[in-house]
């Protein structure tokens, strides 16, 4: 029986070794962690808008940029939480609201990505006792780690390279670049919005986002709620009732917390073109530089 098991288990051994040597933001962020916790100032939640929106490097204060795709509030507090305790310099607390934001489910303690907050942040999200499945990365999700295993070891075909800031530099390869910026070829381009509103998870979802902002004025935190830039044809397409949900919680939050800031950037089509997008959603890192600007612009006036 043993012999039969043993080709498994190396097969087992061999792809979670190579999902832990892929470069990712969540190795950069732990090595950050451990040489420089104690200096970070700034920490910045929130989901791949976040990760791909503020590039830590040119930021005056240190800046720890935790958030990653599909990361929502309930994963953000988590992690909030405990870098409240680890980061004695902490003064400044990042969140995203999107357009959406609200009307989406949260993580919960089945998301996939427990595993790696467990791993490189040491942080259960779990919400019970860990077992040893919980610390595999790739049995976290063996579909989609496989596709990105092929990708990065074999084809090759969106190579990254992430900085020591857990920003990836060479994050250009999306739908845009693709279609070579044209703006006529990807106003013909369907992609991914939320068009279903949901009160019930808007009612939850909100309700803890509010114990977020008490946590972290009871923890003298400064805090700035952000929406990244979308492209101009992902505005149109939103819909008037989540939106309208979602507005009416900042302007709630504006009238009754004197620590929270805001960089509401979501329809600023001035700033941002084509050339600043990795998809209609998406920065990249060029939009990125220019996001992050106006970003340190907002932390110098209100530190």
């Amino acid at each position: 029986m043993l012999v039969f098991f043993l080709p498994v288990i190396a097969v087992f051994i061999c792809l979670e070794f190579a999902t832990r040597t892929m470069d990712s933001s969540f190795q950069k962020n732990e090595q950050r962690l451990e040489k420089s916790g104690d200096t970070i100032e700034v920490l910045v939640l929130g989901s791949s808008h976040m990760l791909s929106g503020i590039n830590a490097e040119y930021l005056t204060q240190p800046t720890l940029n935790l958030a990653s795709g599909n990361q929502h509030h309930d994963t953000d507090f988590k992690i909030l939480k405990t870098m409240t305790e680890r980061l004695p310099s902490l003064k400044t607390v990042v969140l995203e609201v999107s357009y959406g934001h609200f009307e989406f489910p949260h993580n919960g303690k089945d998301f996939w990505k427990n595993a790696y907050f467990l791993k490189y942040y040491n942080i259960n999200c779990f919400e019970r006792t860990t077992y040893f499945k919980d610390r595999s990365l790739f049995l976290s999700n063996p579909p989609l780690l496989s596709e990105r295993l092929y990708d990065y070891y074999i084809a090759k075909e969106t190579p990254v390279s992430f900085s020591k800031y857990g920003f990836n530099e060479n994050n250009y390869f999306g739908r845009f670049k693709t279609l070579n910026y044209d703006e006529t070829k990807i106003a013909k381009t369907n992609f991914r919005i939320n068009e279903t509103p949901n009160p019930e998870n808007f009612e939850q979802n909100t309700q803890l986002f509010f114990e977020m902002l008490a946590f972290s004025k009871e923890n003298d935190l400064r805090v700035i709620i952000c929406t990244t830039p979308m492209y101009k044809s992902y505005l149109p397409a939103r819909v008037p009732e989540i939106l309208r949900r979602r507005d009416s919680v900042l302007s709630a939050i504006d009238k009754k917390y004197e620590n929270v800031s805001f960089l509401l950037k979501e329809e600023d089509t001035l700033h941002f073109g084509v050339r600043d997008f990795w998809n209609q959603s998406h920065l990249n890192p060029d939009g990125a530089l220019t996001f992050t600007k106006m970003f340190q612009q907002l932390l110098d006036n209100t530190n």
